[in-house]
């Protein structure tokens, strides 16, 4: 019996521990796929860190189910209130150029972009680190993407994207 109440204290303190799990916090990790056009989202690596915490920003890009082309530039902007959250730096993805201009990130403002010839396989457009100044960090985030085309074809891909509002929980290790 006594061992009963020990496992479920540990389970109650392990639940209590994942926070930013995805189940328990019900945010979801990304979009569901869109089966025609792109769409291009922000994820956190937490949702519920104190003022002097770090978190991790990435900006993630999916491409339709239904879709041949891929990903071959971009440009955009990530804004944010500079009171709440502060860039401290870039986390180097190593799939094709890429570029961060961070001038603009006293005021809240980061743009990024990219280029690959035959395409990008990693469909994260964007990974940072920030502090974390105040809570409710999640609602001072906005995407604004000004250029996505397709490698090789150099089509046009932002006719058909989206831009969901809400931020998602990006599962730990990917």
């Amino acid at each position: 019996m006594r061992s009963v109440r020990l496992l479920t204290m540990v389970a109650l303190v392990a639940a209590l521990a994942c926070e930013d799990d995805p189940l328990r916090s019900r945010m979801p990790e990304a979009p569901p796929p869109p089966s025609r056009g792109v769409q291009a989202f922000v994820q956190v690596s937490r949702t519920e860190a104190r003022p002097g915490e770090e978190i991790w920003v990435f900006v993630r890009v999916q491409l339709g189910t239904d879709t041949d082309a891929k990903l071959g530039s971009y440009t955009g902007r990530l804004a944010f209130n500079p009171e709440v959250l502060a860039f401290k730096s870039e986390t180097k993805i190593n799939d094709g150029l890429r570029v961060t201009n961070p001038n603009g990130a006293g005021e809240g403002e980061l743009r990024f972009a990219g280029a690959s010839a035959t395409g990008f396989a990693d469909l994260t457009l964007f990974a940072g680190v920030f502090e974390v100044k105040k809570t409710g960090y999640t609602s001072v985030l906005k995407l604004t993407m000004e250029e996505l085309s397709a490698a090789l074809t150099l089509s046009d891909l932002t006719p058909t994207l989206d831009l969901p509002p809400q931020i998602f929980l990006r599962p730990s290790g990917n």
